[in-house]
Parts: structure tokens; sequence; C-alpha cells
């Protein structure tokens, strides 16, 4: 889709993790200990970012089946050491950010990191004061993709969904997600997934968050 022909959004909700921010590292170093203390063998990074993509709830029982309580407590005490101090925005970010909160346009998050942890990141960054909603893993009824934490979030700030309701992310989940709710779905391109990568048909595609500035 052309850039002149994306309508002017009234909400922008974002992804979190390799959208707004990287905070691999800790995800990663977290995730290898828990498959080391579980009798894993540790993995490679980039199958840790492959499937970091669900939450904690929806992966774990696959991952773990009836441990999966145990391995989710191990994650989270190791993340939890780690998080912030890993924690890294992207370098366009903030200054998007500011762009748009001077635009007037209600911005939100919706991620699969549990929420706690999600408001922690953003609190530690200073970055609270432009977003109205804070959604994570374990605040709505299910995760992503699931339609829910996209219900909650329109809910808190009493819209309906529809095209100038933008959601970006940087995986086929995000895209799904996006379009279960018919709003518009916006795909932020990454060392993981490309365009070329990408099963789900976004209604735009970007190479990095510098784009949006020409639509915004």
């Amino acid at each position: 889709m052309s850039l002149k022909k994306v309508s002017y959004p009234v909400a922008i909700f974002f992804d979190w993790d390799n959208t707004l921010i990287n905070n691999w590292d800790a995800i990663h170093i977290a995730y290898n200990e828990t498959l080391f203390q579980m009798g894993f063998e540790k993995q490679k990074k980039r199958k840790t970012l492959e499937e970091s993509k669900y939450s904690l709830r929806i992966f774990f029982p696959k991952k773990f089946k009836n441990n999966w309580i145990k391995a989710k407590k191990i994650f989270y005490k190791e993340f939890c050491k780690i998080h912030l101090n890993k924690l890294k925005p992207d370098s366009s970010s903030e200054k998007l950010l500011k762009n748009i909160k001077k635009k007037k346009i209600i911005m939100g998050i919706i991620s699969n990191k549990d929420g706690n942890l999600l408001r922690k990141e953003c609190k530690s960054l200073g970055w609270n004061k432009y977003f109205k909603i804070i959604i994570g893993a374990n605040d709505a009824k299910e995760d992503k993709p699931s339609k829910y934490p996209f219900l909650l979030a329109l809910k808190k700030i009493s819209k309906k969904p529809n095209k100038k309701i933008w959601y970006v992310g940087d995986s086929d989940i995000d895209i799904i997600f996006a379009k279960k709710m018919k709003c518009f779905s916006i795909f932020l391109e990454n060392d993981i997934l490309n365009k070329k990568k990408i099963k789900e048909k976004p209604n735009l595609i970007i190479k990095n968050l510098d784009s949006l500035k020409r639509v915004i």
C-alpha cells in the first residue's frame, strides 16, 4: 500500500520487544538458564528470538509440558535479575513517540511480555508519559494473537476497531492480531522476519520506525 493512501490514525498501538526496544539479551540468557536447569540443551539466540513471539503461558506448556510452572519460576527469577540493565531502546523510538505525542494521537503498547515486567521496563525508560494504555501478557483473558488484549485496550480508550487504529509489530502474529480486529496492520521488518518471509499480509510494511514519520 502506498503511504499516501494510509488513513491518518486516531490511535497507534505498538508491540514492545524488537519493535520499540531490544531486550533479547536478557530473554536469551534467562531462557538458556531455564533450559539448563530443566535438563535441556542450551540453544542459539536466533532460535530463542523465533520462539519469543508467543507469551510464556502459551509457549512454556508446549515446551516443558507438566513442568512448565517450575520452568516459569526459573525463567522469571533469572530474567528479573537483568532485564532492566539489558534494556536497549531503538535509536528512533523516542523521537517517533515525541512526534506522535505532539500531534495528540493516542498511543499504547500491547505486548506478549508479562504485563508487570513490561510496565517496569517502560517506567525505567521514562516513557510512561507517551502511553495511555500498556497491556502485556496475563493482563487480558488470553494473549496475542487472541483478540482479547486488543479489546481491552480499545475499551480503555473508548474506541471501536477500525482502520484508523494502527498496530505496529515485528512478527506474523502481530499481523494476525491486528487483522482479527480489522485494524490497520503495520509490519516492521527485522533480522528474524522480512517481507519475503512473512505469510500474512499486513496493510503496510516498513523497514524502520523512521518510515512512520512520513505518514504521521
